[in-house]
């Protein structure tokens, strides 16, 4: 009878791929062309205000980034006069809010409860009370 042993040792962060370890924000980019600076000044816009914490979150955020490059990318091309899909702009206007609502929804999900005003208005009363006693 063969066992299932489980792994007693973490992967090596050399054994992961560079997008995993952080490196890199895509496998097979540069980084240093404009559209993949303003994809990673996106990306880390987004993970700040949505605190990714998981590998799911990380990929919607980069989902969002990529939807609003090309949205930015169609809106300057429509702004220079050039021809541009109505429907194109409207249908990736349409994914980018959908994804960034999942995000919000997420981020809403993982929030602390905010506190009720007996809460707050203890927590504010006892630091005076504390106070007038060591004068006491």
């Amino acid at each position: 009878m063969q066992q299932v042993r489980k792994s007693v040792t973490d992967i090596s962060s050399t054994n992961r791929s560079r997008v995993t370890n952080g490196t890199r924000l895509l496998m097979g980019v540069d980084g240093r062309s404009a559209q993949a600076r303003r994809f990673r000044d996106l990306v880390r816009s987004y993970e700040s205000e949505f605190e990714s914490t998981t590998e799911a979150d990380r990929s919607l955020i980069r989902q969002a980034a990529l939807l609003a490059l090309k949205s930015e990318h169609l809106q300057a091309a429509e702004v220079r006069g050039e021809a541009v899909d109505a429907d194109t702009i409207t249908k990736l206007a349409g994914q980018q809010r959908r994804v960034l609502a999942d995000l919000r929804r997420k981020a809403e999900a993982q929030a602390p409860a905010p506190l009720s005003i007996h809460e707050h208005l203890s927590r504010h009363a006892e630091p005076a009370h504390d106070a007038e006693e060591a004068e006491d």
